[in-house]
C-alpha cells in the first residue's frame, strides 16, 4: 500500500494557483490592449477587471485550503503586483504614451 501523500504536489504549483494565476495575464492584458488607450481608460476596463476581482474572490474561497498556506499567498501577491508592471508595459510603452 502506497502512502497517502505520494501524489501530492510539493512544489507549490498546484492547479488553482496555477489557473488562477494564468487567468489573471491573460484576461488583463487582453483587455489592457482592447480598452486602455494614451487618452483615456474605457469603463469597460474596470467592468472587466471587476469581473476578474469577482472570479479571484470565488476561486480563492473555493480553494481556501490550498490558499491558507503562506507561500501560496506570497506567490499570489507577487502575480497581483505583476499585473502593474504588464500594464505599464502594454498601456504606456507599447503605445509610445508621453508620461
Amino acid at each position: 500500500m502506497l502512502p497517502k501523500n505520494v501524489f501530492e504536489d510539493r512544489n507549490y504549483s498546484s492547479q488553482a494557483t496555477t489557473s488562477i494565476i494564468t487567468v489573471n495575464y491573460i484576461v488583463f492584458a487582453i483587455a489592457v490592449q482592447i480598452c486602455v488607450s494614451c487618452e483615456h481608460i474605457n469603463l469597460s476596463f474596470w467592468v472587466i477587471l471587476a469581473g476578474l476581482a469577482w472570479y479571484n474572490y470565488y476561486s480563492i474561497r473555493r480553494n481556501s485550503e490550498e490558499f491558507a498556506d503562506r507561500k501560496i499567498q506570497i506567490i499570489y501577491g507577487i502575480s497581483v503586483a505583476g499585473l502593474g508592471i504588464i500594464y505599464y508595459l502594454l498601456a504606456v510603452v507599447a503605445q509610445h504614451c508621453n508620461v
